[in-house]
């Protein structure tokens, strides 16, 4: 810098030096490294949940009112069953795959009907509240005792459904997986253990977790976290752009 006769001074090039990076702010760094987190959640939440389960779609009325024609189902495949659970299985002489409801395991004693019409497992009456109400539990009377690896199943649509009362037990080997969820496009109902199986001690609560509900709720989280980030990004936006247009305010720009 040079210093002129008069007093005043002037910049020369040798003094000039380029300005400096904008300093980050902390609050902007964190918010980006909340929505990168937000959407891998997202991401690998639904990704995750979809490949832990299998897709097929029903399009027949026995498991009204539980299923409806043309939902799709998503199956966790294995044999790890409990009495109540809806079922996915192959059987001999037929093409594709079934859809039922598992109501004895071997050793069980299944009967139709009690004094009260109702479908009995091991002595104890089932209040069946997930079958259509178009008729009876089951109009066609049965007693049978499942042998080793032996099931019954019958679906929910009692009055249409062909089912063990038809073709008799059937192998363990046929379950092909659980449905543990089913909707449209989308999963919209988790299926449980009926209340019935629980309260007659038939069946444990159902608090199992499979993997695919585990990785669907991880998405849930980062999908409303996402949701939550992007509404409070576009008000910080605003509310910068407002301070700039503010009269009064300093050449420089946001210091803020």
């Amino acid at each position: 810098m040079n210093v002129s006769m008069n007093g005043e001074t002037s910049e020369t090039a040798a003094d000039w030096a380029p300005p400096g990076k904008p300093e980050r702010r902390p609050g902007r760094v964190v918010f980006w490294l909340l929505v990168i987190l937000a959407v891998a959640a997202t991401v690998a939440g639904l990704g995750f949940s979809r490949a832990s389960v299998h897709t097929y779609s029903d399009s027949a009325t026995s498991m009204e009112p539980t299923i409806m024609p043309g939902h799709q189902l998503y199956v966790a495949e294995g044999r790890d069953v409990r009495r109540g659970d809806v079922i996915v299985f192959s059987r001999a002489g037929t093409s594709g795959v079934l859809v039922k409801r598992i109501i004895g395991l071997p050793g069980d004693r299944v009967a139709c009907c009690n004094t009260q019409g109702w479908v009995t497992l091991n002595g104890k009456p089932l209040d069946e509240t997930y079958i259509s109400r178009s008729g009876p539990p089951s109009a066609r009377r049965f007693s049978v005792t499942l042998g080793r690896n032996q099931i019954w199943v019958m679906g929910d649509d009692r009055a249409v459904s062909l089912d063990s009362r038809e073709w008799g037990p059937l192998p363990v080997s046929d379950i092909t997986g659980r449905v543990v969820a089913t909707g449209n496009s989308v999963p919209t109902t988790i299926l449980r253990t009926p209340r019935t199986f629980v309260t007659d001690g038939l069946a444990p609560t159902d608090h199992r977790l499979t993997a695919y509900v585990r990785w669907l709720a991880v998405g849930g989280i980062g999908l409303v976290a996402l949701v939550i980030l992007i509404i409070v990004g576009v008000i910080r936006f605003f509310l910068r752009l407002s301070r700039r247009r503010r009269p009064g305010r300093p050449a420089g720009g946001d210091a803020g």
